[in-house]
């Protein structure tokens, strides 16, 4: 079956991510010249009650594991069982990264050479649809007693492993061992030609499932090489291993330089919205820090909630968030920091001195105490990086971003993009407002590389 031994694994886990995520239930099938010839399966009490969908799908509930062992208490038995063996799952990042983790919590550092099951499945039965341990059970009538208790599913593993050999050839098993080896980090739907067929170049990559929805949008100066890195990542970091797991197909579009990458990438997560990508996902209105003053000089900010590429004066635009929550913590610190009047900010109403100023931690701008000048300085100083900068130029501009293209570009939105490799330029309308992203690239691009912008006007 193999060369040297193997272990077949499966775990059952509390149904969490991250650390949260614990294993509650672990087997181990050793295989030797093809056969069986040990075992160890236990129950792990994670520290924690089991949720009801976990014991609605697994049978174990939360009485089961109060007297199990911590993990700490098997970990070297565990350890000294499988090592030295291939480790074999169905979809075996998944339950190798739970192990991995647990293993180094403990101090054990657990790197077995993988083989997975699904990648098995998915390349020697090419003539089936789904792959998953129940569609695989059903297909092929594989005994079983309890399906999601771990035993009873790397039984069914092992058994699948011999029914594969005996109808596909031991030529073509070994083959796949040997393929799976060489690409170990890759996740169980997504063929190797897809990652090979990735350029080495800048660009923008899509994650996909399994109905060409996207999951995940990201730019690299190297496609490929950001896109394993994606995988390799898969076994220690939790929102990595879900999207690995749920990936099915890499599309990808190339760009001629890095500041092409960025933007498209900005464009692309707005307008697919894919699961995985929080932070340039953005809403169509955020919250604003707005500047103004009051009657007698002092700077004022309130929280407003706009639409941006809408928005005509972003001169007075000190801060843009995602929520007003997120807002508020952002000016609460800079309150707290910088000795800021909290009335001032908006954060608090009321006549008379602040509450800051009573316990000494406001220097008074709300009852006049302070001058204008002074406490309007720290102001700035507090939320400069925030800001945003006022267009620095008098016109619009051309940005070269490439040998063959550039950006027209005024009050920091994208209008238009010029070709030059042709013997006209052909120049394409961009439809669009400001976007903060958008403006970060191009600002910090504009500061890195003044000798590419070319006044218009």
């Amino acid at each position: 079956m193999f060369e040297g031994d193997a272990v077949f694994v499966d775990i059952e886990t509390n149904g969490g991510s991250g650390p949260r995520g614990r294993v509650i239930e672990v087997a181990a099938i050793k295989v030797a010249g093809g056969e069986i010839i040990d075992s160890f399966t236990s129950l792990v009490n994670p520290g924690s009650d089991i949720p009801y969908w976990i014991t609605k799908l697994t049978g174990i509930h939360t009485s089961d594991i109060t007297d199990a062992p911590y993990f700490e208490a098997i970990a070297a038995q565990l350890y000294e069982f499988m090592k030295d063996s291939i480790f074999v799952a169905h979809n075996v990042l998944f339950d190798y990264s739970f192990l991995k983790r647990e293993f180094a919590a403990v101090g054990f550092d657990f790197k077995p050479k993988l083989f997975c099951t699904v990648k098995m499945s998915r390349a020697l039965w090419q003539e089936h649809r789904g792959h998953s341990l129940e569609k695989i059970i059903t297909r092929h009538n594989i005994p079983f007693t309890a399906r999601h208790r771990a035993y009873d599913d790397a039984k069914a593993m092992y058994d699948f492993v011999k029914l594969t050999i005996a109808e596909k050839g031991q030529e073509a098993f070994l083959a796949n061992i040997a393929m799976q080896l060489k690409t170990k980090s890759l996740p169980p739907h997504v063929d190797e030609a897809v990652i090979l067929d990735l350029p080495e170049s800048p660009g923008v990559y899509i994650f996909e499932d399994d109905a060409g929805a996207p999951l995940y949008v990201g730019k690299s100066v190297n496609i490929r090489t950001r896109v394993r890195s994606h995988f390799t990542n898969a076994t220690t970091i939790a929102k990595e291993l879900k999207m690995t797991l749920a990936s099915h197909n890499v599309s990808y579009i190339t760009t001629e330089t890095e500041v092409e990458a960025l933007l498209l990438e900005s464009a692309k997560v707005k307008e697919l919205q894919p699961v995985f990508n929080r932070q340039l996902r953005r809403a169509t209105r955020q919250s604003i820090f707005l500047r103004d003053f009051d009657e007698n000089g002092y700077e004022t900010i309130r929280i407003e909630n706009t639409n941006l590429a809408e928005y005509q004066n972003l001169e007075n635009v000190y801060g843009v968030y995602t929520t007003k929550a997120q807002a508020k913590v952002r000016l609460e610190a800079a309150a707290k920091t910088f000795q800021l009047c909290p009335k001032l900010l908006g954060l608090e109403k009321g006549n008379g001195a602040c509450f800051r100023y009573q316990l000494g931690l406001c220097k008074g701008a709300c009852i006049g105490k302070e001058s204008p000048e002074l406490y309007n300085r720290r102001v700035e100083l507090a939320l400069e990086r925030s800001k945003i900068e006022s267009w620095p130029f008098q016109s619009e501009v051309a940005v070269r971003i490439s040998e063959t293209r550039s950006i027209i570009v005024d009050q920091w939105i994208v209008k238009s993009v010029v070709e030059h490799a042709f013997d006209e330029p052909i120049t394409t309308a961009v439809e669009g407002g400001f976007d903060i992203d958008t403006y970060k690239i191009i600002r910090n691009y504009i500061r890195k590389n003044p000798g590419a912008v070319s006044l218009l006007h």
